[in-house]
């Protein structure tokens, strides 16, 4: 499958992501994701990238369809005003550690093949959670 994606203008926002820190500030919430997602899976690296090449075709193709509809994006996030307040906004050890558990969550669902909990699902749980502290 070719994806139809202008690498230059991926290679300039990834640039403009270095420059101002949010390829590191991604890749340190990555890897506290991965540590997450191991420890609730049981799950070490090797199992993780194993399942990796299990990718269906219909995966590969949904995340065809997503890099086509945003590559409009691209010239946006070239910005250098943009990166600056994501980075800003990624240096936050809260917004961190949200983005980790969230991803965490989207990996472990992967791996074990748990669904994703539905809208009602969710909010049970939250004002399961609100009963309990408040």
């Amino acid at each position: 499958m070719a994806v139809d994606v202008d690498t230059q203008a991926i290679f300039r926002v990834m640039r403009c992501a270095y420059r101002h820190g949010v390829l590191d500030a991604f890749m340190h919430v990555q890897g506290k994701a991965l540590e997450m997602a191991m420890l609730r899976t049981g799950a070490d690296m090797g199992d993780l990238l194993n399942r990796l090449d299990e990718t269906r075709p219909e995966t590969v193709g949904k995340v065809d369809r997503l890099l086509r509809r945003t590559s409009p994006l691209f010239k946006f996030l070239e910005s250098e005003q943009i990166m600056r307040l994501v980075g800003r906004v990624l240096s936050s050890g809260r917004v961190q550690d949200f983005l980790a558990r969230r991803m965490a969550e989207a990996i472990s669902r992967a791996f074990t093949g748990e669904t994703v909990p539905t809208l009602k699902e969710r909010l049970v749980g939250i004002t399961g959670k609100l009963k309990l502290t408040g």
